[in-house]
């Protein structure tokens, strides 16, 4: 029995190997590249050349792309005449011919994208709807602590020093004292 067991487990084996090996040439078919070439490169800061994570490049007129890994480098399939477009947040987006790039280097790419930056104009913000409603409220104003800013609360300080609300004895005194003269001239000896 024990060499009939060993026979069934070799078949089982056998016939697995065999399904394996057939689902493996199913996924080594190569057909779909063909006329295609293999490009690999990384995509960095043409200013700081530091890497950009997660770049995308996009072939452009087919709808497909691909996203760089967390260094930058990427692997993908192109024919000769597509156009590759690089592009991630914050950078200016660009776009290459595959025929552009040197055969020698189809291995070695390294793609430098630049920072895209926007720059708005002077922005001066208001409380009020325009600067003639915020003149109007600062001339009518009597006293320059009393301009009131809508949405805003009133200050709940003032300038005035506060008075103690407790009392020693030289306070007191002080208190007392503080108005009367040392000297009086009316005084005879």
């Amino acid at each position: 029995m024990t060499l009939a067991r060993n026979i069934a487990k070799i078949t089982v084996l056998t016939l697995l190997c065999g399904f394996c090996s057939l689902a493996l040439n199913a996924q080594l078919n190569f057909d779909y590249t063909q006329g295609r070439f293999l490009i690999k490169g990384q995509v960095i800061d043409a200013q700081q050349h530091t890497v950009i994570a997660l770049a995308n490049i996009k072939i452009l007129n087919s709808g497909r792309g691909i996203t760089c890994d967390n260094e930058g480098f990427f692997t993908m399939y192109v024919s000769k005449n597509d156009t590759l477009e690089f592009s991630s947040v914050g950078y200016i987006t660009k776009k290459f011919r595959v025929a552009q790039f040197d055969t020698a280097r189809y291995y070695t790419l390294t793609i430098e994208l630049l920072h895209d930056f926007i720059k708005l104009k002077e922005v001066t913000i208001y409380p009020y709807r325009d600067l003639d409603d915020f003149k109007k409220a600062f001339v009518d104003a009597k006293d320059q602590n009393k301009v009131n800013i809508p949405g805003l609360a009133p200050p709940k300080y003032s300038h005035n020093i506060p008075k103690a609300k407790f009392s020693n004895p030289i306070s007191y005194l002080y208190e007392r004292l503080k108005h009367r003269s040392s000297a009086n001239p009316d005084f005879k000896p």
